[in-house]
């Protein structure tokens, strides 16, 4: 009781100053008279002032929050829509592989490149299929729109093609519409090139080069090339420049044809340098 009194007794004008303010809002509040309410209104618009002032304050937390969550959820679905996409081009580009897989009564393998090089003199693709997959050196490799090169090299799981750019690979070919004969060959920059082509020849622009029988890698009746270009290299021979049927900067699968060339034929050319 001493202590209660003693505090009491510590606090008396604080005590004393709450009584006096609550009695002032009572008597304020109980007022009715003009300048009383006005001053009454005045108090309860600027309370609800600062309150609304301070429950600002926690929304801004709870926006950012929400935001966070929003743009979280845009990066998911940007991601799926963006995998989608990629599914649905996978999808047509499979579907036209299996269309030539179906049409055709050729023995083949599907593979996906993982790697490739388009801007040497030497080019390659690296596929992922390999010797457990019945890839062997000298395959030709295809794809529904026509020749891509050939395997030179082989381990248990992958592979390297020689493509049509590639200044290593010659390639027999010959004139769809008139059956004239040619090499082709990459000049080292950007363009496939036939050549041993007599300047008389009957080859025009949009002519198509398929492979020839002559060949000793290549089964015949490949489509190779588009000419694209036609002109005389010197005064017995014409310059003929073709597009590939494969837009290698785009291409992502591609056939391994379980075809390896006659190793008799081959070995018997050799024997009289004939290749």
């Amino acid at each position: 009781m001493r202590k209660l009194s003693l505090v009491l007794i510590e606090f008396k004008h604080f005590i004393v100053l709450t009584i006096l303010i609550i009695i002032s809002l009572i008597i304020l509040f109980s007022n009715d008279n003009t300048q009383v309410r006005f001053l009454r209104a005045l108090a309860v618009g600027f309370y609800g002032t600062i309150q609304s002032g301070f429950s600002a304050i926690p929304n801004v937390f709870k926006l950012e929050k929400e935001n966070k969550l929003l743009r979280e959820n845009n990066i998911k679905l940007a991601n799926e829509i963006a995998n989608l996409k990629e599914s649905k081009l996978e999808n047509i580009r499979l579907s036209k592989l299996l269309n030539l897989k179906e049409k055709s009564n050729l023995n083949l393998i599907s593979g996906k490149i993982i790697n490739k090089s388009l801007i040497q003199t030497r080019n390659f693709l690296t596929l992922n299929i390999g010797e457990n997959d019945s890839v062997r050196i000298n395959m030709t490799v295809i794809t529904d729109q026509g020749l891509v090169g050939r395997i030179i090299s082989t381990s248990r799981n992958y592979s390297i093609v020689q493509i049509l750019y590639n200044k290593d690979l010659k390639i027999s070919v010959k004139c769809q519409r008139t059956r004239l004969d040619g090499i082709l060959n990459y000049d080292g920059v950007q363009n496939l090139t036939v050549t041993n082509i007599l300047k008389n020849a009957d080859v025009l622009n949009g002519d198509v080069f398929i492979t020839s029988e002559y060949s000793s890698n290549f089964p015949s009746g490949i489509p190779v090339g588009t000419v694209s270009e036609t002109g005389n290299l010197d005064n017995i021979f014409k310059k003929i420049t073709l597009k590939s049927n494969v837009n290698f900067e785009l291409l992502e699968e591609v056939f391994v044809l379980k075809y390896l060339p006659d190793k008799e034929k081959t070995e018997l050319e050799k024997k009289l340098n004939l290749k």
